[in-house]
C-alpha cells in the first residue's frame, strides 16, 4: 500500500498549565498527522525541518519510534519551539524566532516521497512566503496521489494574513480536499464557511471539509453535497483540544486510503462518524497524539 505523506511543522510543544510544571512534547501540526496516520496501520512519511540539537535529536527518535519516516529538509536553525498557554483545554500560543524562518526544500527526496503517495497532505505551512509556496504548488502538480490542503493559520506567527491567503488561495486549484476549522475561515476570510464555500470552489477546490470544534464537522463539495454530523459524546472531561483537528484529518485520510474516495452522502458521513469518534477520544487525553476510539 502506498504511504501517506505530510508536508509541514515538526516542533516541540511547551505546554504550561498553571499550577503545574512545563512539559516539552513532539508536535506540530503535521508531525500530529503523519503519527495519527501510522495509528491506522498505514505507511507514513513526514516532509519537515528540525534543527541540529537535543529538541531535533528528541523529535527524530519519537518521529521513529512511531513508525513515521522523517524527509528532512537542510536547515541551520535550531528546531522550532511553540509555547502553549492552556486555559479549560483551550491553547494559547508564542513561538521562539525559529518559527518565523518555516522553509521546506522539495530536493530530490522530498519529490520522489510525494509522487510514490497515496495522499500527500499539507498541514500548516509557510504560505506568507512567496517563493515557499510556489514551490510547493509547482511540485504539488507532480502528485498522482490525492492532494489534502490544511492550511492551519496561527495569527501569532503569521505577520501579513491577507499574504497569507493569497499563498493559501495560489494553490488551492492542486488540492482535492481542503481542511478547515471555523476559526480558519475567520481568521483567514472574515466571515463564515457559507460565505467562502463559493470563493473556494472557484478556485478548483473539490470538497470541502469543515471542522465546527464542539459542533461537528461537515463536507461539502462542489456538486452542492452538504453532510453534518455532530461531534461525538464520549464518557469522560475534555482535557486538551490540541491535535483534534489533526485527529479528524488522520482519520478521513485512512478511510481514503484504506477504502478510496468518498462519493456517496453516506459514504462522507460514515467518514465524518469516525472522525468525530477519534477527535473525541484524544481531546480527552493530554497532548496532540491521536488515541483510537
Amino acid at each position: 500500500m502506498k504511504p501517506v505523506v505530510t508536508v509541514g511543522d515538526c516542533i516541540i510543544d511547551e505546554v504550561r498549565i498553571e499550577g503545574e510544571e512545563p512539559r516539552r512534547l513532539p508536535g506540530g501540526a503535521a508531525l500530529n498527522l503523519a503519527v495519527g496516520v501510522t495509528k491506522f496501520g498505514l505507511a507514513s512519511v513526514l516532509i519537515t525541518r528540525v534543527g541540529q540539537d537535543r529538541e531535533g535529536a528528541l523529535l527524530l527518535r519519537y518521529a521513529r519510534e512511531r513508525g513515521v519516516k522523517i524527509v528532512r529538509t537542510p536547515t541551520v536553525d535550531p528546531t522550532g519551539v511553540a509555547v502553549s498557554t492552556r486555559e479549560h483545554g483551550e491553547p494559547a500560543y508564542s513561538f521562539n524566532p525559529a518559527m518565523y524562518r518555516r522553509r521546506i526544500l522539495f530536493d530530490a527526496a522530498a519529490v520522489q516521497a510525494m509522487e510514490e503517495a497515496a495522499v500527500v497532505a499539507v498541514n500548516s505551512f509557510p504560505f506568507d512566503n512567496g517563493a515557499e509556496a510556489s514551490n510547493l504548488g509547482r511540485t504539488l502538480q507532480r502528485v498522482q496521489g490525492v492532494r489534502v490542503i490544511d492550511p492551519n493559520p496561527r495569527p501569532l506567527l503569521i505577520p501579513d494574513i491577507p499574504t497569507y491567503r493569497r499563498g493559501v488561495e495560489s494553490i488551492l486549484s492542486t488540492a482535492e480536499i481542503v481542511k478547515v476549522s471555523d476559526e480558519d475561515i475567520r481568521i483567514l476570510f472574515g466571515s463564515g464557511w457559507k460565505a467562502v464555500a463559493a470563493h473556494l470552489f472557484s478556485l478548483g477546490v473539490g470538497t470541502i471539509l469543515v471542522s465546527h470544534g464542539a459542533g461537528g464537522a461537515r463536507v461539502i463539495d462542489r456538486s452542492g453535497m452538504n453532510v453534518a454530523v455532530p461531534a461525538a459524546d464520549l464518557p469522560g472531561d475534555i482535557v486538551d483540544t490540541m491535535g483534534a483537528g489533526d485527529a479528524m484529518l488522520a482519520t478521513v485520510i485512512s478511510g481514503i486510503v484504506e477504502r478510496g474516495f468518498p462519493r456517496s452522502e453516506r459514504q462522507w458521513e460514515s467518514s465524518l462518524v469516525d472522525a468525530m469518534k477519534v477527535a473525541a477520544a484524544t481531546c480527552r487525553n493530554p497532548g496532540a497524539e491521536l488515541i483510537l476510539g
